[in-house]
């Protein structure tokens, strides 16, 4: 199963757009683009002729790549959007919904009704803080009326290197702070990342024509965020390095300045290697970091499913009850599972438990096959082959002529007893039966009274033919030993 991920990447400069292909071996980029806005005057003062631009160049993105089924994923320009730090009372999404607008509203320049606002949770303990990001209604609606002139459909509308940071964090020791600084022509922004998580975003105005000048500014934003950490957070912030992207400056004279003012790293990203996504590119085109981090980030994020500051609330109805009501899922899921799994449970016990009662009786049966027919030493289905073997023994022993003429076993063992006196130590120990025939064997304290036994046992009329088999003296008892055949 593969699917097709398009990301949009609007920056003050131009827009990236990015054609992913994801699939359960992997990932491909099909098509990556950067085009710069046409020149149009006095952009600043006239705000339709900023949408004007990013119409005209969507419209050439989406003819040149093939999008129909994608999942589209958007990013606006940070000169839009506005951050804020909060701290509330709340673990609770759909609670932490409900209170932004009143926690926010007295920090805002313009009314909580023309204002869309989404946040990301820093830390929970007894109060949750948060990073709430707002964007003017009026802004997005623009940018999205754009889209769906083109038959696009966002699922996430989210704020310009915002996807970026947090795929970095993901990807970077835990205990690894550090500084993401994502600049653009007009807008740079800062984010302080501490233990995986994104605890500050600030956007700064930063478009200066002196790279130098721009340099140096960018170097005091740095400082101020670590400024406004320690305040907001009352705690040192040391960031071990300085994560760099975008194409709005030169990379090495920002380098170069951050690095002597701060004595702090600076290291560029590029999203192809900093990130594991298992990516190949379809087209001999290499990948341009510069133009293309953000766009990639997107993707990444959609993939990996993480969350981000999302403005565009309609993404899916399934993902926003569950986003508001998952605890609540989450409990009954848990009571669901407790039960089937104690249910299983029950029912592999009782398997286990018939089961061994099975083993036991087929041990017993086997015992008593085995003890009854010696002779058999291969034993598989030891209740069928019992039944066989008994069928088999009985019709061998059945009786073919009249039934009176049988003489039966205990009329032979009276008339031995009733033969032997009571006052001769004589033991019989073992009485054998065959069709015609009999034998039986003892010991006594003399030969003199094996013989009398004989000579007793011929009186009998139904013992014919008595022979002694043998007669021993075993030493260790000092008896004799003696075994009488007798025909019938």
């Amino acid at each position: 199963m593969s699917r097709k991920i398009f990301s949009i990447d609007i920056r003050d400069n131009g827009i990236s757009a990015l054609l992913v292909e994801n699939t359960i071996k992997g990932n491909r980029i099909h098509t990556q683009m950067h085009i710069p806005y046409p020149d149009v005057p006095d952009v600043n003062q006239a705000p339709e002729n900023n949408l004007n631009r990013i119409s005209e160049t969507l419209s050439r993105i989406v003819k040149e790549i093939n999008v129909t089924g994608a999942e589209s994923i958007v990013s606006i320009s940070p000169e839009f959007v506005s951050y804020r730090n909060l701290q509330v009372p709340f673990k609770d999404r759909k609670k932490i919904h409900q209170v932004l607008p009143f926690e926010l509203e007295p920090t805002l320049p313009y009314p909580i009704d023309e204002v869309i606002i989404d946040f990301e949770t820093i830390l929970q303990a007894e109060k949750t803080d948060i990073l709430v990001g707002v964007v003017k209604t009026s802004e997005i609606t623009g940018i999205l009326d754009i889209l769906k002139d083109l038959n696009i459909t966002p699922y996430i509308v989210t704020p310009g290197g915002f996807s970026s940071v947090l795929c970095l964090s993901k990807f970077t020791e835990i205990n690894n702070n550090f500084i993401f600084v994502d600049v653009d022509e007009k807008y740079t922004t800062v984010f302080a990342v501490v233990s995986g998580h994104v605890h500050i975003a600030r956007s700064f105005y930063s478009k200066m024509a002196d790279p130098q000048l721009k340099a140096k500014k960018i170097s005091d934003n740095i400082m101020q965020i670590i400024a406004a950490f320690e305040s907001l957070f009352v705690r040192d912030f040391e960031p071990s390095k300085i994560l760099l992207s975008g194409s709005g400056i030169d990379t090495d004279v920002l380098k170069r300045e951050i690095e002597n003012s701060m004595g702090i790293m600076v290291t560029p990203v590029d999203m192809f290697e900093d990130v594991n996504l298992k990516l190949t590119i379809s087209s001999d085109q290499p990948f341009d970091s510069a133009y293309m981090n953000n766009a990639l980030s997107l993707v990444a994020v959609e993939i990996l499913g993480i969350r981000t500051i999302n403005f565009y609330g309609e993404r899916s109805i399934i993902k926003k009850y569950w986003e508001e009501y998952k605890n609540d899922f989450i409990k009954t899921g848990l009571i669901a599972a407790f039960v089937f799994v104690l249910a299983m449970f029950n029912v592999l016990f009782e398997a286990h438990f018939l089961q061994t009662e099975e083993n036991q009786l087929n041990r017993k049966i086997a015992f008593v096959f085995q003890s009854t027919f010696p002779d058999v030493t291969k034993i598989i289905a030891p209740l069928k082959q019992m039944k066989v073997r008994v069928g088999q023994e009985r019709e061998k022993n059945m009786f073919t002529g009249k039934i009176e003429d049988e003489v039966l076993n205990i009329d032979i063992i009276n008339e031995i007893s009733s033969r032997i006196p009571k006052e001769q130590d004589v033991e019989i120990t073992n009485f054998v039966r065959g069709d015609n025939s009999l034998i039986i064997s003892g010991n006594t304290d003399s030969f003199n009274n094996v013989d009398d036994i004989k000579g007793r046992l011929e009186r009998a009329e139904i013992l014919n033919n008595i022979t002694i088999s043998s007669a021993n003296l075993e030493k260790s008892s000092n008896r004799i030993q003696f075994k009488l055949k007798i025909d019938l």
